[in-house]
Protein backbone atom coordinates (compact mmCIF):
# COMPACT_ATOMS: atom_id res chain seq x y z
CA UNK A 1 0.00 0.00 0.00
CA UNK A 2 2.72 2.71 1.30
CA UNK A 3 4.46 1.64 -1.98
CA UNK A 4 1.78 2.35 -4.62
CA UNK A 5 0.86 5.75 -3.14
CA UNK A 6 4.19 6.90 -3.18
CA UNK A 7 4.79 5.83 -6.57
CA UNK A 8 1.93 7.99 -7.37
CA UNK A 9 3.13 10.75 -5.60
CA UNK A 10 6.00 10.52 -7.68
CA UNK A 11 4.56 10.58 -10.54
CA UNK A 12 2.40 13.36 -9.94
CA UNK A 13 5.54 15.59 -8.51
CA UNK A 14 7.57 14.79 -11.45
CA UNK A 15 4.82 15.67 -14.12
CA UNK A 16 4.61 19.27 -12.16
CA UNK A 17 8.27 19.84 -12.59
CA UNK A 18 8.29 19.58 -16.06
CA UNK A 19 8.46 22.87 -17.80
CA UNK A 20 5.37 24.61 -18.66
CA UNK A 21 7.06 25.73 -22.32
CA UNK A 22 7.73 22.09 -23.26
CA UNK A 23 3.79 21.58 -22.68
CA UNK A 24 3.24 24.99 -24.61
CA UNK A 25 5.33 24.03 -27.22
CA UNK A 26 3.78 21.08 -28.06
CA UNK A 27 0.15 22.28 -27.81
CA UNK A 28 0.95 24.20 -30.26
CA UNK A 29 2.05 21.83 -32.51
CA UNK A 30 -0.49 19.45 -32.28
CA UNK A 31 -3.05 22.64 -32.49
CA UNK A 32 -1.19 23.47 -36.36
CA UNK A 33 -1.65 19.57 -36.70
CA UNK A 34 -4.98 19.23 -36.20
CA UNK A 35 -5.98 22.29 -37.18
CA UNK A 36 -9.32 22.83 -35.23
CA UNK A 37 -11.25 25.41 -35.99
CA UNK A 38 -13.72 25.61 -32.83
CA UNK A 39 -11.17 25.67 -30.21
CA UNK A 40 -11.79 29.67 -29.42
CA UNK A 41 -15.47 29.91 -28.39
CA UNK A 42 -17.64 31.83 -26.96
CA UNK A 43 -19.18 31.32 -23.42
CA UNK A 44 -17.71 29.37 -20.55
CA UNK A 45 -18.02 25.45 -19.27
CA UNK A 46 -16.28 24.34 -16.55
CA UNK A 47 -14.86 20.67 -18.55
CA UNK A 48 -12.86 24.13 -20.55
CA UNK A 49 -10.68 24.31 -16.98
CA UNK A 50 -9.40 20.88 -17.71
CA UNK A 51 -9.32 20.96 -21.35
CA UNK A 52 -5.62 22.00 -21.54
CA UNK A 53 -4.58 19.82 -18.91
CA UNK A 54 -5.89 16.91 -20.68
CA UNK A 55 -4.98 17.89 -23.82
CA UNK A 56 -1.15 18.61 -22.04
CA UNK A 57 -1.09 14.85 -20.82
CA UNK A 58 -2.46 13.40 -24.47
CA UNK A 59 1.01 15.73 -25.59
CA UNK A 60 3.17 13.97 -22.72
CA UNK A 61 1.39 10.00 -23.32
CA UNK A 62 2.27 11.17 -27.86
CA UNK A 63 -1.45 10.21 -27.75
CA UNK A 64 -2.58 11.84 -30.98
CA UNK A 65 -6.40 11.88 -32.44
CA UNK A 66 -6.33 11.04 -36.00
CA UNK A 67 -7.34 14.00 -38.66
CA UNK A 68 -10.60 11.61 -39.41
CA UNK A 69 -11.68 10.80 -36.15
CA UNK A 70 -11.59 15.39 -34.97
CA UNK A 71 -13.35 15.79 -38.62
CA UNK A 72 -15.97 13.20 -37.34
CA UNK A 73 -16.59 14.45 -33.67
CA UNK A 74 -16.25 17.95 -35.33
CA UNK A 75 -19.31 17.07 -38.00
CA UNK A 76 -21.12 15.30 -35.23
CA UNK A 77 -20.59 18.81 -33.01
CA UNK A 78 -22.29 20.68 -35.40
CA UNK A 79 -25.32 18.10 -36.30
CA UNK A 80 -25.57 17.94 -32.82
CA UNK A 81 -25.79 22.20 -32.46
CA UNK A 82 -23.02 22.35 -30.24
CA UNK A 83 -20.96 24.25 -32.34
CA UNK A 84 -19.68 27.20 -30.54
CA UNK A 85 -20.78 25.42 -27.26
CA UNK A 86 -18.28 22.46 -27.22
CA UNK A 87 -15.03 22.05 -29.11
CA UNK A 88 -13.26 18.84 -30.22
CA UNK A 89 -10.85 19.31 -27.32
CA UNK A 90 -13.89 19.50 -24.46
CA UNK A 91 -15.76 16.62 -26.37
CA UNK A 92 -12.48 14.44 -25.99
CA UNK A 93 -11.72 15.85 -22.09
CA UNK A 94 -14.96 14.56 -21.26
CA UNK A 95 -14.28 11.27 -22.65
CA UNK A 96 -11.21 11.07 -20.86
CA UNK A 97 -12.18 12.28 -17.44
CA UNK A 98 -15.38 10.49 -17.34
CA UNK A 99 -13.22 7.10 -18.81
CA UNK A 100 -9.88 7.80 -17.60
CA UNK A 101 -9.39 10.28 -14.86
CA UNK A 102 -12.99 9.38 -12.34
CA UNK A 103 -12.01 5.41 -12.36
CA UNK A 104 -8.71 5.79 -11.52
CA UNK A 105 -9.95 7.81 -8.91
CA UNK A 106 -12.35 5.51 -7.90
CA UNK A 107 -9.75 3.02 -7.88
CA UNK A 108 -7.14 5.16 -5.85
CA UNK A 109 -9.81 5.66 -3.21
CA UNK A 110 -10.68 1.71 -3.20
CA UNK A 111 -6.86 0.53 -3.03
CA UNK A 112 -6.56 3.43 0.52
CA UNK A 113 -9.89 2.08 1.74
CA UNK A 114 -9.04 -1.35 1.33
CA UNK A 115 -13.20 -1.66 0.21
CA UNK A 116 -14.11 -2.97 -3.28
CA UNK A 117 -17.03 -1.08 -3.93
CA UNK A 118 -14.90 2.13 -5.31
CA UNK A 119 -13.07 -0.73 -7.52
CA UNK A 120 -16.58 -1.82 -8.54
CA UNK A 121 -17.42 1.45 -9.62
CA UNK A 122 -14.11 1.90 -11.38
CA UNK A 123 -14.43 -0.98 -13.27
CA UNK A 124 -17.81 0.04 -14.41
CA UNK A 125 -17.20 3.58 -15.05
CA UNK A 126 -14.36 2.68 -17.33
CA UNK A 127 -16.51 1.57 -20.63
CA UNK A 128 -19.75 4.17 -19.35
CA UNK A 129 -16.98 7.09 -19.44
CA UNK A 130 -16.58 6.78 -23.09
CA UNK A 131 -20.03 5.09 -24.57
CA UNK A 132 -22.51 8.16 -22.31
CA UNK A 133 -20.62 11.20 -24.01
CA UNK A 134 -21.50 9.71 -27.62
CA UNK A 135 -25.13 8.76 -26.45
CA UNK A 136 -25.44 12.39 -25.25
CA UNK A 137 -23.99 13.97 -28.65
CA UNK A 138 -25.94 11.13 -30.49
CA UNK A 139 -29.78 12.08 -28.37
CA UNK A 140 -28.41 16.07 -29.09
CA UNK A 141 -28.31 15.27 -33.49
CA UNK A 142 -31.36 13.65 -33.14
CA UNK A 143 -33.40 16.26 -31.06
CA UNK A 144 -32.09 18.53 -33.51
CA UNK A 145 -33.02 17.17 -36.73
CA UNK A 146 -36.93 16.30 -35.36
CA UNK A 147 -36.67 20.43 -34.11
CA UNK A 148 -36.15 21.30 -38.04
CA UNK A 149 -38.60 19.32 -39.47
CA UNK A 150 -41.52 20.61 -36.69
CA UNK A 151 -40.34 24.56 -37.70
CA UNK A 152 -39.80 23.67 -41.63
CA UNK A 153 -43.41 23.98 -42.78
CA UNK A 154 -43.53 27.24 -40.54
CA UNK A 155 -40.69 28.73 -42.19
CA UNK A 156 -41.82 27.80 -45.53
CA UNK A 157 -44.86 29.18 -45.61
CA UNK A 158 -43.14 32.47 -43.80
CA UNK A 159 -40.92 32.60 -46.82
CA UNK A 160 -43.52 32.14 -49.29
CA UNK A 161 -45.40 35.35 -48.04
CA UNK A 162 -42.80 37.37 -47.50
CA UNK A 163 -41.93 36.92 -51.58
CA UNK A 164 -45.42 37.36 -52.53
CA UNK A 165 -45.24 40.47 -50.94
CA UNK A 166 -42.37 41.41 -52.97
CA UNK A 167 -39.04 40.67 -51.80
CA UNK A 168 -36.62 38.29 -53.48
CA UNK A 169 -35.60 35.19 -52.11
CA UNK A 170 -31.94 36.42 -49.31
CA UNK A 171 -34.33 39.92 -48.18
CA UNK A 172 -37.42 37.65 -47.68
CA UNK A 173 -35.12 34.52 -46.11
CA UNK A 174 -33.44 37.07 -43.40
CA UNK A 175 -36.43 38.56 -42.62
CA UNK A 176 -37.78 35.37 -41.89
CA UNK A 177 -35.15 34.58 -39.60
CA UNK A 178 -34.74 37.56 -37.36
CA UNK A 179 -38.20 37.07 -36.25
CA UNK A 180 -37.37 33.93 -34.44
CA UNK A 181 -34.77 32.10 -32.43
CA UNK A 182 -34.50 28.15 -33.19
CA UNK A 183 -32.55 26.21 -35.26
CA UNK A 184 -33.97 26.46 -38.47
CA UNK A 185 -33.74 30.16 -37.99
CA UNK A 186 -30.05 29.89 -36.91
CA UNK A 187 -29.14 27.95 -40.23
CA UNK A 188 -30.82 30.29 -42.08
CA UNK A 189 -29.09 32.95 -40.49
CA UNK A 190 -25.68 31.58 -41.85
CA UNK A 191 -27.11 31.17 -45.18
CA UNK A 192 -27.54 35.26 -45.03
CA UNK A 193 -24.37 35.99 -43.80
CA UNK A 194 -22.53 33.32 -46.35
CA UNK A 195 -23.87 35.41 -49.13
CA UNK A 196 -23.33 38.69 -47.79
CA UNK A 197 -19.56 37.75 -47.52
CA UNK A 198 -19.47 37.21 -51.59
CA UNK A 199 -20.67 33.28 -51.46
CA UNK A 200 -22.95 31.93 -54.06
CA UNK A 201 -26.57 31.34 -52.73
CA UNK A 202 -26.22 28.04 -54.09
CA UNK A 203 -23.28 27.45 -52.27
CA UNK A 204 -24.81 28.64 -49.05
CA UNK A 205 -27.66 26.70 -49.30
CA UNK A 206 -25.75 23.60 -49.70
CA UNK A 207 -23.54 24.00 -46.40
CA UNK A 208 -26.88 24.36 -44.90
CA UNK A 209 -27.74 20.63 -46.07
CA UNK A 210 -24.45 19.34 -44.67
CA UNK A 211 -25.01 21.07 -41.25
CA UNK A 212 -28.53 20.02 -41.06
CA UNK A 213 -28.57 16.27 -42.96
CA UNK A 214 -32.35 16.55 -42.79
CA UNK A 215 -33.91 14.69 -45.83
CA UNK A 216 -36.84 17.49 -46.06
CA UNK A 217 -33.84 20.44 -46.14
CA UNK A 218 -32.35 18.67 -48.44
CA UNK A 219 -35.35 18.76 -50.67
CA UNK A 220 -36.00 22.70 -49.95
CA UNK A 221 -32.33 23.53 -51.01
CA UNK A 222 -32.66 21.33 -53.75
CA UNK A 223 -35.63 22.71 -55.41
CA UNK A 224 -34.12 26.41 -54.79
CA UNK A 225 -31.04 25.47 -56.04
CA UNK A 226 -33.39 24.61 -59.27
CA UNK A 227 -35.05 27.78 -59.06
CA UNK A 228 -32.30 29.84 -58.55
CA UNK A 229 -30.00 28.12 -61.65
CA UNK A 230 -33.37 28.66 -63.83
CA UNK A 231 -33.81 32.86 -62.81
CA UNK A 232 -35.93 32.34 -59.42
CA UNK A 233 -38.71 32.17 -61.84
CA UNK A 234 -41.93 31.36 -59.48
CA UNK A 235 -40.23 30.98 -56.54
CA UNK A 236 -43.46 31.52 -54.68
CA UNK A 237 -45.23 28.08 -56.09
CA UNK A 238 -42.22 26.57 -55.39
CA UNK A 239 -42.16 27.51 -51.81
CA UNK A 240 -45.84 26.87 -51.12
CA UNK A 241 -45.71 22.93 -52.86
CA UNK A 242 -42.55 22.45 -50.51
CA UNK A 243 -44.82 23.77 -47.58
CA UNK A 244 -47.30 21.32 -48.53
CA UNK A 245 -45.49 18.40 -48.42
CA UNK A 246 -43.66 19.14 -45.15
CA UNK A 247 -46.77 19.18 -43.51
CA UNK A 248 -47.64 16.42 -45.23
CA UNK A 249 -44.70 14.65 -44.08
CA UNK A 250 -45.13 16.11 -40.39
CA UNK A 251 -48.84 14.76 -40.69
CA UNK A 252 -47.49 11.02 -40.85
CA UNK A 253 -44.93 11.37 -39.09
CA UNK A 254 -47.37 12.53 -35.81
CA UNK A 255 -49.80 9.37 -36.73
CA UNK A 256 -46.88 7.16 -36.60
CA UNK A 257 -45.73 8.70 -33.21
CA UNK A 258 -48.92 8.19 -31.97
CA UNK A 259 -49.26 4.17 -33.27
CA UNK A 260 -46.05 4.05 -31.36
CA UNK A 261 -47.73 5.92 -28.47
CA UNK A 262 -50.86 3.17 -28.08
CA UNK A 263 -48.62 0.23 -28.50
CA UNK A 264 -45.95 1.79 -25.81
CA UNK A 265 -49.34 2.39 -23.49
CA UNK A 266 -50.44 -0.98 -23.81
CA UNK A 267 -48.42 -3.00 -21.38
CA UNK A 268 -48.03 0.02 -18.70
CA UNK A 269 -52.24 -0.23 -18.46
CA UNK A 270 -52.27 -4.25 -18.81
CA UNK A 271 -50.09 -4.64 -16.14
CA UNK A 272 -51.46 -1.29 -13.93
CA UNK A 273 -54.95 -1.07 -14.85
CA UNK A 274 -56.23 -4.53 -15.37
CA UNK A 275 -55.28 -6.06 -12.20
CA UNK A 276 -57.15 -2.94 -9.95
CA UNK A 277 -59.91 -3.77 -12.84
CA UNK A 278 -60.53 -7.36 -12.16
CA UNK A 279 -60.09 -6.57 -8.74
CA UNK A 280 -63.37 -4.23 -9.04
CA UNK A 281 -65.52 -6.88 -11.00
CA UNK A 282 -64.49 -10.14 -8.79
CA UNK A 283 -64.26 -8.90 -5.71
CA UNK A 284 -68.06 -8.91 -4.86
CA UNK A 285 -68.14 -11.78 -6.88
CA UNK A 286 -65.49 -13.02 -4.28
CA UNK A 287 -67.00 -11.98 -1.22
CA UNK A 288 -70.84 -13.43 -2.20
CA UNK A 289 -68.96 -16.89 -2.80
CA UNK A 290 -66.77 -17.02 0.58
CA UNK A 291 -69.96 -16.05 2.60
CA UNK A 292 -71.82 -18.37 0.53
CA UNK A 293 -69.38 -21.07 1.35
CA UNK A 294 -69.27 -19.75 4.87
CA UNK A 295 -72.46 -20.09 5.93
CA UNK A 296 -73.20 -23.57 4.24
CA UNK A 297 -70.36 -24.57 6.65
CA UNK A 298 -72.07 -23.43 9.84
Amino acid sequence: MPYIISGLVFIFISILSIPSTWFESNVVRKRLMNTPKDFNMKGKLSIRRLTPLVINMMTLLNINISVEKHERIETNLQLGGQEGKLSVEDFITVKAVLGLVLPLYLLFLGVVSGKSLPIFLAIITIPMGFFLPDQWLKAKIDRRKAQIKRELPYVLNSIAVMSEAGLNLMPAIQEVSSKEESELSSELKRVVQDVSVGESQIKALERMAERCQVDEVNRFISALSQNIERGAAGITRVLRNLAKEAWEERKKNAQHLGEQASMKLFFPLLILAFPATAIFILGPAILSIMEFLLSDSF
